[in-house]
């Protein structure tokens, strides 16, 4: 399983990789190269979560391998609460099927995202353009009030 995460991993990077190239050579390659490229991104972030989740519900435990809390530690996404650190049993396997869950939805999400910015279908494109922007907007603006209400409550209850 460590070999598929890694080849998984790989494949985020030649993904990244290859959407950049696409986006410096924007002269030559068709327009909708460019943004199927980069909703693609996501897609295979989501084929690792899917693999990480499999594994750790194979092993029942989580994390089942580093490179999790690697990219984790590496996220710019971090929220504040106590970390799990190590855990097993039903708690791992919750876990896991979470962690599967999440990359099912973002992974089917972004893939016909990808698919209807390549197609250039404004029928899917538009409804899937006002979810994703509602989306962000919704979740920037709940981690931004957020971080201030735990901030504002880490500065009272560390005062006392």
């Amino acid at each position: 399983m460590k070999v598929l995460e890694n080849i998984s991993f790989g494949i985020i990077i030649v993904t990244f990789v290859t959407a950049l190239v696409l986006s410096f050579m924007w002269k030559s390659v068709p327009v909708a190269a460019i943004p199927t490229a980069w909703l693609l991104l996501p897609v295979s972030g989501a084929i690792l979560y899917l693999l990480i989740g499999v594994h750790a519900l194979v092993l029942r435990a989580f994390p089942p391998s580093p490179l999790f809390t690697t990219l984790q530690r590496g996220s710019s996404i971090h929220l504040p609460r106590k970390s799990q650190g190590f855990v097993t049993g039903k708690a791992a396997e919750s876990t896991a099927w979470g962690l599967i869950l999440v990359g099912l939805i973002v992974g089917a999400f972004f893939a016909v995202f990808a698919w209807s910015a390549w197609t250039v279908n404004w029928a899917i494109l538009t409804p899937m353009i006002t979810v994703l922007g509602v989306l962000m907007g919704v979740v920037i603006a709940v981690g931004i009030v957020g971080s201030m209400i735990f901030s504002i409550y880490q500065k009272v209850f560390k005062s006392r």
